[in-house]
């Protein structure tokens, strides 16, 4: 079971990004995952974007019940351009570290060939759609969508196990109201399906965040893969859970 909880954390983290009508030119945010009762580990994520440019990166680690049992790391990252239009992805990375396999891909974004390949490897090239995204950009067009007000969008994005590219299909569900380590929030619940995929991936977008989701459950078949939890997060001049103020200066002692 812990190898399981381990396997689905990065499966849920790529499922989390940032956007806005503005999106914050930095980010940074901390998920706490979690198999039931179980604690997994911690999915860290970081964006930047400077002069049309993006950079965004997600690293888990494990923790807890967990760590006794792997040290596999993941990191993945994703680079870019963005504007008025969107992000742009130019190449896609993803990376094991001290697991039993090794599963790395690394894919380039070949826009005026119309495909992705490979750098190193042997995985057939996909035809781009326009508006292609990667599995880490993909919910920055969500948050987008949901803060101009809409409720349902589908998006071509790169499935980076088999550099295969499908359609993710996101609709809103209806407001609920969510607690994590980083404090309770009203939401957005958003689920994702996708053509030719086994699971099924639930987002709760918080609007006091820009729409940043700050639970994500993973289901295959009806059955629970993951959750992850945000505890937390600072970006677009917001932090969660506040920082700490300091308390009134002691009185001085007049002797």
């Amino acid at each position: 079971m812990t190898r399981q909880i381990w396997n689905c954390a990065l499966a849920l983290l790529l499922c989390a990004g940032a956007a806005q009508a503005a999106p914050p030119g930095q980010w940074q945010a901390a998920y706490t995952v979690r198999q039931g009762s179980i604690e997994g580990g911690e999915a860290v994520q970081s964006y930047t974007a400077d002069k049309g440019r993006y950079r965004m990166t997600l690293d888990v680690t494990p923790g807890g019940v967990v760590a006794m049992f792997t040290q596999e790391t993941f990191h993945d990252e994703s680079t870019g351009t963005v504007g008025k239009q969107g992000w742009q992805p130019q190449r896609y990375v993803h990376k094991r570290v001290g697991g039993r396999k090794q599963r790395d891909h690394d894919f380039a974004f070949d826009w005026r060939a119309g495909r992705t390949r490979e750098r190193e490897g042997d995985r057939p090239p996909a035809v781009l759609q326009p508006g292609t995204l990667d599995e880490l950009t993909y919910v920055e067009a969500l948050r987008r969508t949901l803060a101009q007000g809409g409720t349902a969008m589908t998006a071509p994005v790169l499935y980076g196990s088999d550099g295969e590219i499908r359609d993710y299909k996101l609709e809103a569900l209806g407001e609920e109201q969510i607690t994590t380590p980083a404090g309770t929030f009203k939401t957005i619940k958003v689920q994702r399906t996708q053509t030719g995929g086994k699971y099924a991936v639930t987002l709760w977008c918080a609007p006091e965040l820009d729409y940043f989701p700050v639970r994500i459950d993973r289901e295959k078949r009806g059955r629970s893969q993951g959750t992850l939890l945000l505890k937390r997060y600072t970006g677009g001049g917001r932090s969660v859970p506040a920082p700490a103020t300091a308390g009134p200066a002691p009185a001085a002692n007049g002797g």
